[in-house]
């Protein structure tokens, strides 16, 4: 266990908000697997956690492995430490355990009001740390229950004080696992709307100049892993088919594999893609730490998800951006697209669907220019990441305020 502390009364040099006594302060304790841009989770926990700390809030930060982040988390963590895993592994099976559980001895001395975890993985060691510190565990759940239930986990469920989920449909796909269906309260992701914004024609301009595309073409943008239960291979396919009809089509395709995918799997599917996508014209990018140039220069962005997305933020960023999204409607995705945005939402694995509204939206900038302005007044208000902040900051408050006293460790 590698610990890097920075003993800091207040993290990033602010005071607390108007109403937030000293006494008020959590010391919350957070979970990654990865501090690097593999995901929404990952760029949603590390949001969270930095406006949690602008607010006062002390973050101890555990860890698995680095990435770009790396640096972000430091910028504002009280402490941050380096753990081998959350979790035996099973071809070490003995010696990991062993590691794991010095593991959590060392975590419980950080002394947490609460432990606050996004991987449901991370739960039993979560579970462990706050059974020793007598440390309530919050559940932000992000992602969908996996098709089979690790045992340590089921065990492990039950022990969570507190879940909030990013969708209702992402609560609901919880139902029966384990985890206290009253003691679930449904908080749809946020982001900054002073970061998403819409760009000017020559910023978009000059983007497109950079990348080499063609200011006056239509570029349909995808980003964010590149795995099969994402569908790009139905946007590929949809692409090429709307492509008849709208000659000047570019697809930009940016992000990389999911983390712990197997490394022949993924090529072999970024194979197929670039296959199947002949002769369509696509610019493929690797994962990148910021895309916010590349979704303000885009025409349309698309989601094309067949798994339960639970709340994506590739569909909200887009749509504050002033960029209208096309995505399936699966998962929390018909939670974001309300309203009249509900139009914008396909089948699953429909690619007649997809290539008909990707064509339906070639020319919106000259026949709906105030498209752009539409979709971000959809979302500015609703899906602002200080409403998130409000909604967690009293959820973590309260668990806090409810823990029994810490034993004593002498």
């Amino acid at each position: 266990m590698k610990a890097d502390r920075t003993a800091c009364a207040d993290p990033v040099g602010r005071l607390p908000p108007s109403g937030l006594c000293q006494t008020d302060r959590v010391r919350i304790l957070t979970i990654a697997n990865h501090l690097g841009a593999r995901g929404g989770l990952e760029r949603t926990q590390l949001a969270m956690c930095k406006a949690l700390a602008g607010r006062g809030h002390q973050i101890d930060l555990v860890y698995v492995t680095s990435g770009d982040f790396t640096e972000d988390w430091r910028a504002f963590a009280h402490t941050v430490t380096q753990i081998d895993g959350s979790l035996p592994k099973s071809r070490e099976l003995v010696s990991s355990s062993v590691k794991v559980v010095e593991d959590v001895r060392a975590t419980r001395h950080l002394s947490p009001d609460v432990i606050y975890v996004y991987r449901y993985l991370d739960i039993p060691f979560a579970a462990a740390v706050g059974k020793a510190a007598r440390a309530p565990v919050v559940l932000h759940l992000c992602l969908p229950q996996p098709q089979t239930l690790p045992f340590v986990l089921r065990h492990s469920l039950p022990q969570v004080t507190m879940t909030l989920s990013v969708s209702y449909d992402t609560a609901e796909n919880w139902r029966g696992t384990g985890l206290a269906a009253d003691s679930v309260i449904v908080v749809h992701t946020g982001i900054d709307m002073d970061h998403y914004v819409p760009a000017p024609a020559d910023e978009r301009a000059a983007t497109r100049e950079e990348l080499g595309i063609d200011p006056g073409a239509f570029l349909v943008l995808y980003a964010g892993r590149i795995s099969p239960e994402k569908g790009v291979d139905l946007l590929v396919s949809a692409c090429r088919t709307a492509a008849v009809d709208i000659p000047g089509l570019r697809l930009v395709v940016v992000g990389g594999p999911s983390l712990g995918a197997e490394p022949e799997e993924s090529e072999r599917y970024a194979a197929e893609l670039r296959d199947l996508s002949r002769p369509l014209d696509v610019l493929w990018m690797g994962g990148r730490r910021d895309v916010l140039s590349l979704i303000q220069a885009a025409d349309v962005a698309v989601a094309p998800s067949v798994w339960p997305e639970p709340f994506s933020r590739s569909v909200i960023e887009p749509l504050a951006c002033g960029v209208p999204v096309i995505a399936s409607r699966v998962g929390g995705n018909p939670e974001i697209l309300t309203g009249w945005l509900d139009d914008f939402l396909v089948p699953a694995q429909d690619v007649g669907a997809l290539a008909a509204r990707i064509g339906s939206l070639a020319s919106w900038r000259s026949s709906d220019p105030e498209l752009g302005d539409r979709c971000r007044q959809s979302v500015v208000h609703r899906l602002s990441l200080g409403r998130e902040v409000d909604t967690v900051e009293a959820a973590l408050a309260s668990v806090a305020r409810h823990r029994p006293s810490p034993l004593s460790t002498n």
